[in-house]
Parts: C-alpha cells; structure tokens; sequence
C-alpha cells in the first residue's frame, strides 16, 4: 500500500484554499453582492467556464452518432467521419445547448435524442449549480472577514415547520419552470395540507 505523504497533500490542500481566496477576493472586487444575486449574463459567463472545464475532465461525454431511419446509433468517429447521411456529435457544448423549455419540449419531439443527453445534461447542471453556489461561499466569507458573527434568534420549531413547507412549495414551482418531470405542485399540496391535517389536530 502506497504512504502518503501528508506534509506535501497538507501544502497542495492550503495552495487550493488559497486559490479559492483569491478567486473570491477578485469576485468581490467587481461585484460586492455577489454572495446574493448574480445577472443571467455573469452567470451564463461563469456557467460556460464550468463546462469547459466538465469538458476537460470528462472526454468521453463527447459521443459520435449516425442516424439511421430515425435512430441514433454511436459509432466510431472513423465510421463517423465516412457516413454520408445525417449524424449528429454529443459534446457538452450540445447537450447544454437548449434552454430548459426547448429540452423539455425534445421529450415529445425527438424522445431519443431526450434520453441521450438527459443524463449527462443533469450531471453538468448540477455541478455548474454546486460550483456556483461554492464561489458565492467563498465571496460571502471574504465579506465577513474581521465581523463578528451574530447569532439569529433561533426559531420555534412550529416556524421552522412552516418555513420549510412554504420553501417546498417554492422549490416545486422552480423545478417545474425548469421542466423538472418530478416536480408535481398538485402532489405535494395534496401531501402538505395531509401533513398539516396530522401536525394541527389538537
């Protein structure tokens, strides 16, 4: 079993911290609420440098098809290459090509193209969110630096409750606006108002 070396992954741990330091610092600089809003166009910005970089770690998400009688078969990109028909390259620049409602709308449309990018489009979409959500932690830590933190008054549990359903009910509606199939407003009311039904009754 090979040692490791905690000294030296102590030093790279540190240098990547630091990094982070310093890429929130510059985030900071230009734009100071960062931590609460971001513009569609800095985030689109931000989104396409996340998925150069997918791209760069994940090389086999790129995928050569042909299409054959309506059917999308992958082959090598030599087969690729010498196809005469219609044929079609999966990269992450095509799966992430289509705005919410269009890949949604492919689900009717063209179902099979639906399935193969599916996949692969929620991986990137989530960690494009999750490294979003990382920088503006790190923005929000460079602008409480040297501030005391305050202490919120803790809440009752019955507020914690109703915050929490109130929150549900926002993220369904979200979902749905982004073509989220899970995402079924009248399921989760219908369990909310059961759940309430039990968590009131005197």
């Amino acid at each position: 079993m090979e040692t490791l070396n905690m000294k030296q992954l102590g030093y790279k741990q540190a240098s990547f911290s630091d990094s982070i330091k310093g890429i929130a610092r510059s985030v900071y600089t230009g734009f100071p609420n960062f931590d609460m809003e971001v513009t569609d166009e800095v985030k689109a910005e931000l989104f396409a440098g996340y998925q150069l970089r997918v791209a760069e770690n994940q090389p086999n998400l790129k995928q050569h098809f042909v299409i054959e009688s309506g059917t999308y078969l992958p082959v090598e990109k030599l087969a690729f290459d010498t196809y005469k028909g219609e044929k079609y390259i999966r990269d992450v620049d095509s799966i992430m090509s289509y705005t919410p409602q269009a890949f949604g709308a492919l689900r009717q449309s063209n179902p099979q193209l639906h399935s193969i990018l599916k996949e692969s489009r929620d991986a990137i979409s989530k960690y494009c969110s999750n490294t979003l959500n990382a920088l503006k932690k790190a923005v929000r830590e460079i602008k409480n630096e040297g501030k005391p933190r305050e202490r919120g008054a803790t809440l009752s549990f019955a507020q914690t409750v109703k915050e929490t359903l109130d929150g549900l009910k926002k993220k369904c509606a979200n979902a749905k606006a982004r073509v989220d199939e899970t995402a079924d407003e009248r399921k989760l009311i219908l369990a909310i108002s059961e759940f309430n039904r039990k968590w009131l009754a005197k």
